[in-house]
């Protein structure tokens, strides 16, 4: 029985690396693999002459042609979503159970729509409400979501933004959200060395800058030598979103060898703006950050700083009204601010916003 126990382990291990390639991206879908290293998962709904209209987890998209370097068919969760769909009984309850179902998939504006649904039918529905992100208030709910804009007809239809870059660099990061998530719970989380050597491999073998922010948003909330990968992947990309992230890594990570590794790579960027808002967290009166600031500026070797270092570590200076942090790095986004284009083809790019994915 041992034996038998010890074969079937080594087997696993064997094909693990198989299992996180084949299941992961198929999860989702009809995976369309791009000529730039990325991924799109979804529904074929029609092709034409030069592109494919594809309904995706965050709506629908149009990929031209010539960016897609192969297909792959597998099950896509919308078939299984329309059965579901057809079975369900039009309570509270149900929708709100689907909507849960539909998080689990990917199916975002699904699970909105029920989890909507459900308030309709049962405006006092608590699970339902804190899953929109509402908050009681005595005998209130406060709605804690952003508004959504709307067409001016006010309207949101499920092809408004079709041909949005932005719409299709969300396709695009959801799935390699999923993919490095498997290959961190899989590989990088593995008992055995050979596998997380794979791990890492596969890591920084990512090139597509629409990779940087689901990266930051998987590798951010792992262990420290996930992080510390996290670092030496962001410091392959120039982009300002790999910039950001990094400068917010040496400010919060808990560990001090990754923010020291951080600043070690913002030090060789010479970006001035890291510096600018290094400096501006000097005032921000928050003890931790304040510190953390302080010795980042140190390994910037930013000797404008001088200044501002004396006047914030002195025993006597004065004392600033606290920004809470969260909206001290909001800002943060409004200075890295460039864009990050990923061309497919000669008529379509994919665009994205840098975005903090730090946890």
């Amino acid at each position: 029985m041992a034996r038998t126990r010890s074969t079937r382990r080594g087997i696993a291990a064997l094909l693990l690396p198989w299992l996180v390639t084949c299941t992961a991206p198929g999860a989702l879908g009809d995976v369309f693999h791009l000529k730039t290293g990325g991924t799109v998962a979804g529904q074929l709904l029609e092709t034409d002459a030069e592109n494919y209209r594809i309904r995706t987890t965050v709506g629908i998209v149009h990929i031209p042609v010539s960016a897609v370097e192969s297909i792959e068919t597998a099950p896509t969760p919308f078939e299984e979503y329309d059965r579901r769909v057809q079975q369900l009984a039009d309570t509270a309850a149900e929708q709100t159970a689907l909507a849960a179902w539909c998080d689990e998939q990917g199916l975002k504006a699904e699970r909105r729509r029920h989890l909507l649904r459900a308030v309709e039918l049962d405006p006092d529905y608590d699970p339902a409400r804190r899953a929109l992100g509402y908050v009681r208030v005595g005998a209130l709910w406060v709605d804690g979501r952003r508004v959504v804009e709307r067409s001016p007809d006010g309207q949101k239809t499920e092809d408004a933004a079709q041909a949005d870059p932005e719409r299709l660099a969300r396709a695009i990061q959801s799935q390699w959200y999923l993919r490095i998530r498997a290959l961190k719970q899989s590989l990088l989380g593995s008992t055995i060395d050979r596998l997380v050597q794979d791990g890492r491999t596969r890591i920084l073998e990512i090139k597509d800058p629409l990779a940087i922010l689901p990266l930051s948003q998987v590798l951010s909330e792992g262990d420290v030598d996930c992080r510390a990968l996290l670092v030496e992947a962001l410091s392959q990309f120039p982009e300002d979103e790999a910039t950001l992230n990094l400068a917010v890594l040496g400010l919060l990570d808990p560990d001090a060898d990754i923010r020291t590794r951080a600043a070690t790579e913002l030090a060789r960027r010479k970006d001035p703006r890291v510096v600018k808002q290094y400096r501006a967290a000097l005032r921000s009166g928050n003890d931790v950050i304040v510190t953390r600031a302080a010795a980042g500026l140190g390994r910037l070797g930013a000797a404008e700083a001088v200044p501002d270092l004396i006047d914030a570590l002195t025993a006597g200076r004065n004392k600033w009204v606290e920004m809470p942090v969260d909206r001290y790095f909001l800002e943060w986004v409004t200075v890295f601010a460039a864009s990050t284009v990923v061309h497919l083809s000669a008529g379509m790019s994919a665009t994205h916003v840098p975005q903090i994915g730090v946890h």
